[in-house]
């Protein structure tokens, strides 16, 4: 593969050697509070984050702020060590954070939460900088920032204009959120369509990956739910195709076919040949006991995840290090805010270790 992966990946590999361990993990579920693992924490990476937001914050806020701020620098940090088409694939992998905001302000004006408060659960990617995201968070409805992001000219103002007048009928910003996740793929995969190399290849799968989970996770959600009846008044039949995103692999081409929505179980055993049938199998087991479709979401992502971590092993020259390091970037992030939430609500250090997502550095 291109050598123009060389710099980036020797920084990548640098900062992982900065990661947290299992270690230093068992440390910070010792500590008795919440404050205890921050102050921990400024005896790592994280301490200018944490710095920063003490100012202005204490407890549970002063480590979420932190932990927003660390991860939008690391994603800007490593945009920087690339350029041409290393670049182009490593934005493909961080426009999920840019539909994370876009989510967040509607969902923020939606309820009608405070702009400086939206502000603060941002994580600043992308072509949308500090001063556009203030804008897009101080307009006064839904409409009005969909209409800003159209007078910019933005990639993703138009699927939401589309989706605008079924948002209109039911105020359901699950309409505005499915759209928002249909364009980012559809981006994505057409910017691939360009690159045709095995650096394009690796990332096209990972995204075909994460299609396939989010829409067996819809057609879950729709079976817990009991969707079948509204399904078919607002579309006219009962399948699940409305509602699921393009693109996949072979299991969303499975889902697509169906006329129905099938119970959780029997789509478990539907799709038991495919990628995610050891993530499902695992996923029944505990949905027999907390009734509850994140179960499916808890193993599927950390299937996701030990996919992606596992390129760290693969060919040193090519974007599977930014991925793996992407992943346990975000793994560790998780973890912390497991961490914190559970040192905040006095959970036991047992039921804290249990939600976390452990790998070897």
């Amino acid at each position: 593969m291109s050598d123009d992966y060389g710099y980036a990946n020797a920084r990548l590999r640098a900062m992982k050697s900065r990661l947290l361990t299992r270690s230093d993990y068992a440390e910070l579920l010792d500590e008795p509070t919440i404050e205890d693992v921050i102050a921990r924490l400024t005896h790592t990476v994280y301490q200018p984050e944490i710095e920063a937001a003490l100012i202005k914050a204490v407890g549970w806020e002063c480590l979420s702020e932190s932990l927003r701020r660390h991860l939008a620098q690391t994603l800007a940090k490593i945009t920087r060590f690339f350029d041409g088409a290393p670049l182009r694939l490593w934005r493909i992998l961080i426009a999920r954070w840019e539909v994370f905001d876009l989510k967040t302000i509607l969902r923020g004006q939606a309820h009608h939460i405070p702009a400086n408060e939206i502000l603060d659960a941002l994580i600043p990617v992308g072509d949308l900088k500090e001063s556009d995201l203030s804008r897009l968070a101080q307009q006064t409805s839904v409409r009005a920032t969909v209409d800003l992001l159209a007078t910019w000219h933005y990639p993703y103002a138009p699927p939401l204009l589309e989706a605008m007048p079924r948002y209109s009928e039911r105020r359901d910003l699950a309409e505005l959120e499915l759209a928002l996740e249909r364009a980012r793929y559809q981006f994505a995969l057409k910017q691939l369509a360009d690159l045709e190399d095995a650096n394009a290849e690796m990332v096209r799968a990972a995204l075909y990956a994460e299609i396939d989970a989010a829409n067996i996770l819809t057609v879950m959600r729709l079976s817990e739910g009991g969707s079948r009846v509204r399904l078919a008044q607002r579309y006219g039949s009962a399948a699940p195709a409305p509602l699921l995103i393009k693109g996949g692999g072979s299991t969303s081409r499975r889902l697509f076919t169906r006329k129905d929505i099938p119970p959780i179980d029997a789509l478990v055993r539907e799709l038991s040949n495919t990628t995610f049938g050891d993530a499902l199998t695992r996923g029944m087991a505990r949905h027999e006991e907390r009734k509850t479709v994140g179960v499916f979401e808890d193993e599927m992502d950390e299937k996701l995840a030990r996919q992606n971590l596992a390129l760290f092993h693969r060919d040193p020259l090519s974007i599977g290090i930014a991925m793996a390091y992407l992943t346990a970037l975000v793994t560790e992030v998780r973890n912390l805010r497991v961490i914190g939430r559970g040192k905040d609500a006095g959970w036991p250090r047992a039921e804290i270790e249990k939600e976390l997502r452990l790998w070897q550095n």
